[in-house]
């Protein structure tokens, strides 16, 4: 199963465009977030990012999608309901200037998981419960980077070098 969207045409983003877009998304959320409800405090790194196989290639070339570390708040959300559903709204507006529309938004057990995805193939997901989490996959990229290599996370420190381009067997 590839990653990469249906009609994938003649060109494709490359690794610093596609960071560049995740990092913009995840600073816009992040801070959206934030002001919807300050007591969040701020968001850290709760799993590193990394990017990986996107199970297909691009004229012969092999893609890689961008996992961004998992960023979870260090204060606790407000429990209401409401307050939660006013903070997934205001997600989804911030979503909506990235091209992403909602594509599923679920809750069990006092947890709701709600995703956005663009028709590029970009995905972000955020969770409120006793925390809130947030973390976006990108659409497929071609690796190797001409500028020195940096986060998509707005709070945290390098990750290690994605490898070059490989061609696919």
């Amino acid at each position: 199963m590839s990653a990469l969207p249906r009609g994938a045409g003649d060109e494709i983003p490359g690794q610093d465009a596609t960071h560049a877009r995740i990092r913009s998304l995840l600073e816009d959320v992040t801070a959206v977030l934030l002001e919807q409800q300050p007591g969040l405090i701020a968001f850290r790194d709760h799993r590193p990012e990394r990017d990986r196989s996107s199970g297909g290639s691009w004229h012969g070339l092999q893609t890689l999608c961008h996992v961004s570390a998992l960023l979870a708040a260090d204060g606790t959300p407000d429990p209401d309901q409401a307050a939660s559903a006013r903070l997934l709204e205001s997600v989804e507006r911030r979503a909506a200037a990235h091209g992403l529309t909602r594509r599923s938004a679920e809750e069990a057990n006092g947890i709701l998981d709600a995703t956005w995805g663009g028709s590029d193939g970009d995905l972000l997901e955020v969770i409120v419960g006793v925390r809130v989490a947030v973390r976006a996959i990108s659409a497929p990229f071609l690796p190797g980077s001409l500028t020195p290599i940096t986060t998509t996370s707005p709070v945290s420190a390098l990750s290690p070098p994605p490898p070059p381009p490989r061609l696919v067997r």
